[in-house]
């Protein structure tokens, strides 16, 4: 965090399109300068995803879910190694907990944690015509603003604009999830809908396809800040990856989505029904490793951060990330947070991971 800075009380707005002119982008880029240092979150509206794309990616993303169990069923990502396709309610775990979500997992001879790439299940197109070209589009809109930001995220930290260029396979690596979070059963207390988490990647997109408030984000003094829906935006947030390599530069920051009951109803009382959003998922490449990083951010940015405890477990996390391959570390990650497909797919890596976690080292 920068010096004498105080906790963040809001979530930043960036407008990309102030990233395209030469008039204007030098304030887009002190905005991201800000965002990307003191908060690890910002909107980002006016990105270039055309809105016929974007309402085709929620409506089929919501169709989905409304499919036979059985039509889900032979989508299952237990049947995968790849980590791609459907994921029942409760399948997932973040923070040691069940997550109270459903979820489908998409995406675009070699050491095994390649597998967490391959194809993906896609579901019958009779059963749901046109869902495999609404997502494919979805992602071929958004891939060109994930790349862009690589060299807008150099030039914000006074680097070459392809500085970042180097630890990204190519194509990029990108993962699309889209979740559905139902209402919760009881009207008491508060259900898990992800747990408090720093994500792992590079960057994440994230959608929010409802008008539901619920995702949180976690600042300095502890306090949870609302990231409510906001039209025409992606909520974009920075990853241990990006944090790591950056020397603690860039901020991780602790998110989580809360399904308290009221999240679930409009002002008037009126229900919401269940909350959707579609997160994609910026990686690095699959085989970088930490002898391969030779970012040097500037002084001057460096300055930015004076508190030792950020620095300290920037560091920590650098080794723990980088000490192999990152896919290694990545696939770690998914067999942790999908025990049924590591049991099925991984068995002795999943045993390992769960002993690494019990022993308090694990990510």
């Amino acid at each position: 965090m920068a010096a004498n800075t105080p906790s963040f009380t809001k979530i930043p707005i960036l407008d990309y399109s102030l990233s395209t002119s030469p008039t204007t982008k030098l304030q887009f880029l002190s905005d991201l300068r800000n965002a990307l240092i003191n908060v690890g979150f910002f909107y980002l509206i006016n990105a270039p995803i055309s809105p016929e794309t974007q309402q085709n990616v929620i409506q089929k993303g919501m169709e989905i879910f409304d499919l036979p169990l059985e039509k889900k069923l032979e989508i299952e990502m237990i049947n995968s190694k790849h980590f791609l396709g459907y994921s029942q309610l409760g399948a997932e775990i973040t923070a040691r907990k069940q997550d109270y979500r459903e979820q489908f997992d998409a995406g675009p001879g070699e050491p095994l944690y390649r597998n967490i790439r391959g194809p993906n299940q896609w579901p019958d197109e009779d059963a749901i015509p046109g869902f495999r070209q609404a997502m494919e589009s979805y992602l071929a809109e958004i891939s060109p603003v994930s790349d862009a930001f690589r060299g807008l995220i150099s030039e914000a930290l006074d680097l070459p604009p392809t500085a970042l260029d180097p630890y990204f396979d190519d194509p990029q690596q990108l993962k699309m999830k889209l979740i559905k979070y139902p209402p919760p059963e009881s009207s008491a207390g508060e259900t898990q809908g992800v747990g408090p988490h720093k994500d792992s990647e590079f960057l994440t997109f994230l959608l929010q396809a409802t008008p539901h408030p619920g995702l949180e984000v976690q600042n300095k003094s502890g306090d949870w800040i609302a990231a409510a829906p906001v039209d025409n935006s992606l909520v974009v947030n920075i990853g241990r990856a990006l944090e790591a390599m950056t020397g603690g530069v860039c901020v991780a920051t602790t998110h989580r989505v809360s399904l308290v009951p009221r999240n679930f109803v409009d002002p008037t009382g009126a229900s919401l029904g269940a909350r959707f959003s579609i997160p994609v998922f910026l990686g690095m490449g699959l085989d970088l490793s930490g002898d391969q990083i030779t970012l040097q951010i500037p002084p001057q940015i460096k300055e930015l951060i004076r508190d030792d405890q950020v620095r300290s477990d920037a560091e920590a996390t650098f080794n723990r990330i980088f000490s192999g391959r990152t896919g290694e570390g990545t696939l770690l990650h998914r067999v942790i947070s999908h025990q049924d497909v590591g049991r099925r797919w991984y068995p002795e890596l999943l045993d390992f991971a769960l002993q690494q976690q019990q022993q308090g080292t694990g990510g």
